[in-house]
């Protein structure tokens, strides 16, 4: 037998989510006869960490019932709401009336204006602040940083013209195998390979590196890291806070397509690889992930001399949104947009207005037009292309941003896992046989 203690310590889990187990019939505790601690048999918990933890080699002697550990989707809360139907509950982030956002209860304006991408990372994966040695750590990792020979000779198979989003997807997999030849390490290790692992995977189809006058060489953390790869050490500081505003604001976002194919894979026991590689794959869909790349093309239009009138009729006539503009949750505007806008107009100041005075007519045009406020995607897309990273880069530099997002539901989902399997309602032909 196990106290409550040693039992969650078997699970790696916390106690709260162990007597969680027991509410939902999972696991089933004792009592001793004298005292009121309650107890666990060992093969209880054995069986049972075959269901939580498959990726340490157990599997289940037996499942307990499904409705005990399948979530199911709930109805949405209201008809017609653009949030669709509910399937779990986080801790993550909220979206409160269609205009603000937090995350782990802190509003992201706060988080751009006060707080760096890394202590950003460690908040979502942690849920609360980060001391300056856990950050400190981090931004070590992400310094000293290097590429297994293994990940560089995939992407080279992949060739340095592949689109980026791809080269981050293949990374993946491979980073997987490289670790399990390793030690065993912890989920967050995971998490932090992953994410000082990325911008590595970037760096070869970026623009050719060109030094710059004015700043400091050395690695700060991930946005210091993406300009390293693309232009050299010689960025200057505000570069390299700019970019990092823009990292914040693309960190999280409730249970977007991405994070929810992270949490599915995450609820069937595979690692961290897995669960960014899901999330990253579902990036390559143009209806989630291609909105920059359709921005960046509409800028490539007009910057060819196309009419900006026409092009908003041409994507009238496909029955499309213009590019960047409309979003479901924030009919009033998306707030990251707001904050990305002012990102804008400060590297506006240092890098030339051009770009941003076109983003600024389109802005004006859409509203007038169509009444609809540009979305994160837009801004994004601006404020990556001002900073002169290479076409195809902004939405990588989503992804990256949003892998802390990622990882964090993934992390949320092993805690108090429930394998994620909703049903369908089924349209098709009547029940028919197959006769001789």
């Amino acid at each position: 037998m196990l106290t409550a203690a040693e039992a969650a310590a078997q699970l790696g889990v916390k106690l709260g989510t162990l007597y969680a187990y027991v509410s939902r019939g999972w696991l089933k505790s004792y009592r001793r006869k004298v005292g009121r601690e309650a107890l666990y048999r060992r093969v209880d918990i054995e069986a049972l960490r075959g269901v939580t933890m498959p990726e340490r080699g157990r599997r289940a002697r037996s499942l307990p019932d499904a409705s005990s550990w399948v979530t199911v989707a709930q109805p949405a809360a209201a008809e017609g709401s653009p949030a669709g139907v509910i399937v779990a509950e986080s801790a993550v982030s909220s979206i409160v009336e269609g205009r603000q956002l937090a995350y782990r209860g802190y509003p992201i304006e706060e988080l751009v204006e006060r707080a760096t991408f890394e202590q950003v990372c460690l908040l979502l994966w942690n849920g609360d602040r980060p001391a300056p040695p856990e950050v400190q750590r981090l931004v070590k990792e992400i310094a000293a940083a290097r590429m297994p020979a293994a990940v560089a000779a995939a992407l080279s198979a992949v060739g340095r013209d592949a689109a980026p989003l791809l080269r981050l997807a293949v990374m993946m997999p491979v980073l997987a195998a490289a670790e399990r030849r390793h030690p065993a390490r912890t989920r967050l290790d995971d998490a932090r390979l992953i994410i000082s692992a990325m911008p590595l995977a970037l760096a070869p189809a970026a623009c050719p590196k060109e030094g710059r006058a004015g700043a400091k060489p050395e690695i700060s953390g991930i946005a210091a890291r993406l300009l390293m790869g693309s232009f050299g050490p010689g960025f200057a500081e505000w570069e390299r806070e700019a970019l990092d505003h823009v990292l914040i604001a693309c960190a999280e976002h409730e249970l977007n397509a991405s994070t929810f194919a992270a949490r599915v894979v995450a609820s069937t026991g595979a690692d961290l690889f897995a669960s960014v590689l899901a999330a990253l794959c579902s990036l390559s869909g143009p209806i989630h992930g291609g909105a920059c790349d359709r921005i960046e093309e509409m800028f490539a239009q007009l910057e060819s001399g196309a009419r900006l009138e026409s092009l908003l009729a041409s994507f009238d006539e496909k029955h499309l949104l213009p590019p960047g503009f409309g979003h479901a949750i924030y009919p009033s505007g998306d707030p990251r947009a707001a904050l990305l806008k002012k990102v804008a107009a400060t590297i506006a100041r240092r890098k030339g207005k051009r770009l941003y005075e076109t983003a600024l007519r389109v802005e004006e045009t859409v509203w007038k037009r169509d009444r609809l406020r540009p979305n994160l995607d837009f801004y994004l897309t601006v404020c990556v292309r001002m900073l002169g990273f290479a076409r195809g880069l902004p939405a990588a530099i989503f992804a990256v941003g949003r892998t802390a997002g990622w990882i964090a539901h993934s992390l949320e989902q092993y805690a108090d896992n429930r394998l994620i399997r909703p049903r369908m309602r089924y349209r098709g032909s009547p029940q028919r046989h197959w006769e001789h």
